[in-house]
């Protein structure tokens, strides 16, 4: 397998052995102290179970002597159990509805709680007829602490945290990747992404490369299908509709802004990158997840000012009109964890910055000059003064993407796939003249998350 060549922006490469390898501390399972439930009360409103834990998270009701004491709501117990009854065990979807329960209180009291003899489950008969045994993996589960996540954290990366995990970034090749009696190159891949947001995989067949994008694809999801088509070339045409299509440098950004449910994967193959020059054609990316922690850190004003004021972007070529407004960043819901600085990365949910597709601004774009009277509505007047905080907060994050210490470079070799998050990353490339012939097409966040889940859990269970 060749070696990578890759360039740090500063212009040194680094030659990576592409040897393969998991993320993190080691393979998932193992033979580790799963606990044990000790105790259960129960009332016709609430069941209280006491387990011991194996080393891990703590609890907010842990004990000194490692046990776990938490109250569960019965309508939540008998809601969630997947007897054979409540479940069909085809789909495994539900047979009632929660409604049906409320409408019916005797539904939810306990006629009989039991631990069972191995006590990693506790047994209950319910007032319906429904009986269940909740495993203690469920229980930790909903306990109310953390959520022990399988496989790696996402990390927010500059070029030195990235250049120290490149090993792990360009382990996966084809062979590994697509193989049909192991998943190691499947799941390195999809880790990559989740923690990275990003990944690379080698040595595609070279062999028919205009069909090989689809056999990327398909161990992950189904392809994301756009106006631009299932599959879209990325090489220079005459009339291009987009600038991608031109030999243009293209500056960072995320792709397809301007619709309502933006992707949130892209991958592209290089079939021909053999535009002149070292840096001509050059693939560069930025975590617009560490740009939007350093404004953050930097001026607080001015970051909230980028969770609210929104930018507009559209798309108008031929018979296509795509317009959407979105803040440059979005948060997800605030919680007891994600308020704490050091987890700022489960705080952020998606980034959106494309500026070759902007549209005119519509908030801020009125002032109140002195000794003047105005048309304007006064509630308008006053946006003047968030968007000041707004272009405050856009000048600090384009000046962190734009530090070459913040950028990882690369020129895609032939027969190589990048995939990278489009709601996370910006991409880039320099300009270029010569052959150059990438396919790309889309994948939702949806089909990923789905494939290294059930990768996670099946091996959990190995």
């Amino acid at each position: 397998m060749k070696h990578w060549k890759v360039v740090l922006a500063t212009g040194r490469r680094l030659n990576s052995s592409l040897t393969s390898a998991r993320l993190g501390s080691g393979e998932l399972g193992g033979n580790q102290d799963r606990g044990a439930i000790v105790k259960t009360l129960f009332s016709k409103d609430s069941t209280t179970i006491t387990y011991k834990t194996s080393p891990g998270p703590s609890f907010p009701q842990e004990h000194a002597n490692g046990s776990v004491t938490v109250s569960f709501s019965n309508l939540f117990l008998r809601d969630a159990s997947q007897s054979a009854r409540s479940v069909d065990a085809s789909s495994g979807q539900k047979l009632f509805r929660t409604g049906q329960l409320v409408a019916n209180p005797s539904a939810t009291v306990p006629q009989r709680v039991e631990i069972t003899p191995d006590k990693q489950a506790v047994h209950i008969d319910w007032g319906d007829g429904d009986t269940y045994d909740y495993p203690l993996a469920f229980l930790k589960q909903f306990s109310g602490g953390p959520i022990e996540s399988q496989g790696p954290s996402p990390l927010l990366w500059d070029r030195a945290s990235l250049k120290e995990n490149i090993g792990n970034l360009l382990s996966v090749n084809y062979a590994s990747f697509a193989s049909k009696t192991s998943s190691k190159g499947l799941y390195q891949t999809l880790a990559n992404c989740r923690k990275f947001g990003i990944s690379f995989i080698a040595d595609l067949p070279q062999q028919r490369p205009e069909l090989q994008l689809k056999k990327v694809v398909e161990p992950i999801g189904p392809i994301r299908h756009t106006f631009y088509g299932e599959i879209f070339d990325v090489k220079t045409k005459p009339g291009a509709e987009n600038i991608a299509y031109t030999n243009h440098a293209l500056a960072l950004h995320q792709d397809l802004l301007y619709m309502d449910n933006a992707p949130g994967w892209q991958i592209l193959h290089a079939i021909k990158n053999s535009s002149d020059g070292s840096e001509a054609g050059m693939n560069y990316f930025a975590d617009a997840f560490s740009a939007a922690r350093f404004v953050r850190d930097t001026d607080a004003d001015a970051y909230e000012a980028l969770t609210q004021v929104p930018i507009n972007y559209h798309y108008k070529r031929n018979d296509n009109r795509y317009y959407n407004s979105r803040p440059l960043i979005v948060e997800n819901e605030i919680s007891t964890d994600n308020l704490v600085s050091s987890n700022y990365v489960s705080l952020i949910k998606e980034v959106n910055y494309s500026p070759m597709f902007q549209a005119p601004f519509t908030f801020g774009i009125w002032d109140k000059p002195k000794g003047q009277e105005l048309s304007t509505p006064s509630g308008k007047l006053t946006q003047r003064l968030l968007f000041k905080d707004f272009l405050r907060g856009l000048a600090l994050f384009e000046k962190f993407i734009n530090m070459p210490e913040n950028q990882f470079r690369l020129k895609l070799p032939e027969n190589a796939c990048v995939i990278f998050n489009n709601r996370r990353l910006l991409h880039a490339r320099t300009a270029f003249s010569g052959e150059r012939w990438l396919r790309g097409c889309y994948l939702d966040d949806d089909a990923l998350k789905s494939r290294l889940a059930y990768l996670e859990e099946r091996d959990q269970h190995h």
